[in-house]
């Protein structure tokens, strides 16, 4: 019980952090220009897969998923030796950290490494959020979203709307 309402926190602190962060997330020189990057694996049709996994840069995946993999596990082991940490500095604190900071840091490169690891996941847990909000973060798409799944969803729509409109 008492995991289920700290995961419950989690979440709901999350959703809090990116709700007023949204507008926030990078200066107006840090985005991307729409044409920096090409989502040539998402379409309408949805994800090509095969192509996905060909276009992906093994060696960056690796360090993405080290460093957030790692990360996660440093900050449940500091919430069992300290489970008011969650109430005091909410999960929400792992954006701070430096693993999470390297990934972001990897800047492009990281994009299709972090959405190949969501997307081929089947779980929706803290790993995932944490990709997904670097690839949030990274890519300087503007969209509201809560969970992973919502964010898999708005990212692709942006996507294929971006690739409509600069046809």
């Amino acid at each position: 019980m008492k995991k289920i309402l700290i995961f419950i926190v989690l979440l709901v602190l999350a959703g809090v952090y990116i709700f007023f962060s949204n507008n926030k997330i990078m200066d107006n020189n840090d985005k991307l220009d729409d044409k920096d990057i090409t989502w040539e694996e998402i379409t309408a049709n949805g994800v090509n897969e095969e192509l996905l996994i060909k276009n992906v840069d093994k060696d960056i995946l690796t360090e993405v998923s080290t460093e957030l993999q790692a990360l996660v596990a440093e900050a449940y082991e500091e919430e069992r030796e300290n489970p008011e940490i969650l109430i005091t500095e909410g999960w929400a604190r792992v954006f701070d950290y430096d693993r999470f900071k390297k990934v972001i840091d990897i800047g492009k490169p990281a994009m299709k490494p972090l959405y190949l690891i969501i997307y081929k996941s089947p779980n929706r847990g803290e790993y995932e959020y944490l990709c997904a909000y670097a690839l949030y973060k990274i890519s300087g798409y503007d969209f509201e979203w809560a969970t992973t799944d919502e964010f898999m969803m708005k990212f692709n729509e942006y996507v294929v709307n971006m690739e409509v409109s600069n046809k």
